[in-house]
């Protein structure tokens, strides 16, 4: 086949419309939410964000952004995006970060959006619970503290309402 100027132009221009531009970035979803733990220690079943980025149960505040997560996506995976800001002296490897929350160690805590060495934490609508994405961890509730645990086989998990709110600025 003997390709002139005008058709190895053309040929060029049609594979270069089907490049498709990957953000760098978690995606959000529309709507941010505070989760709500199905039987949560009275007056403080939301979960909640602290300084260091672990995940404690205290009052439902709507307003507060250590309480507010976004659902999105990070390259086709499902995470949950952390609305809170940090601050230097507790982590300042989440300083100017989007955070999301990601299985660690044997914990969901938060940590940076950008990193590729974790598995991020998904909110299943269906059966209302958190999990790990490629793992049976699951956030299984609370302890006499209201400190979170992890069931790491998935047969204890909590289960969680959601209200949307409107994100407040960090």
């Amino acid at each position: 086949m003997k390709f002139t100027a005008l058709t190895f132009l053309a040929s060029i221009a049609a594979s270069t419309a089907q490049i498709v531009i990957v953000p760098t970035g978690p995606v959000r979803s529309p709507n941010t939410l505070v989760f709500k733990e199905i039987g949560g220690v009275p007056n403080n079943e939301c979960l909640t964000f602290t300084n260091s980025g672990n995940i404690v149960n205290a009052a439902c505040a709507w307003t507060h952004a250590d309480r507010q997560v976004t659902p999105g996506k990070i390259l086709g995976t499902d995470v949950l995006i952390i609305q809170r800001a940090w601050q230097s002296q507790f982590r300042p490897d989440l300083v100017g970060k989007q955070a999301c929350v990601a299985y660690n160690e044997g914990t969901f805590r938060a940590e940076d959006c950008a990193r590729r060495d974790l598995l991020f934490v998904r909110f299943d609508v269906g059966n209302g619970r958190i999990v790990a994405n490629g793992h049976s961890a699951c956030l299984g509730g609370h302890d006499d503290k209201a400190q979170v645990i992890i069931d790491e086989t998935s047969m204890k998990c909590a289960q969680f309402t959601i209200t949307a709110v409107t994100p407040t600025k960090v």
